[in-house]
């Protein structure tokens, strides 16, 4: 049987971290979440250039 952590809830999510998003003003969890999503959006151009590069 697998045990659960106190930082994470039953899905896995890191719960210090949403508890600490929380905290912050609404404009700077804005720039948070949209710095997050641009590594994300980065990290996935990343991932379709290398699926599709001319093999060497």
């Amino acid at each position: 049987m697998q045990t659960m952590s106190a930082l994470e809830d039953w899905r896995g999510v890191d719960v210090a971290q949403i508890r600490a998003q929380l905290r912050l003003p609404v404009k700077e969890r804005v720039r948070v979440m949209v710095e997050a999503a641009n590594v994300l959006i980065a990290v996935q151009e990343h991932a379709w250039q290398a699926r599709n590069a001319e093999p060497r």
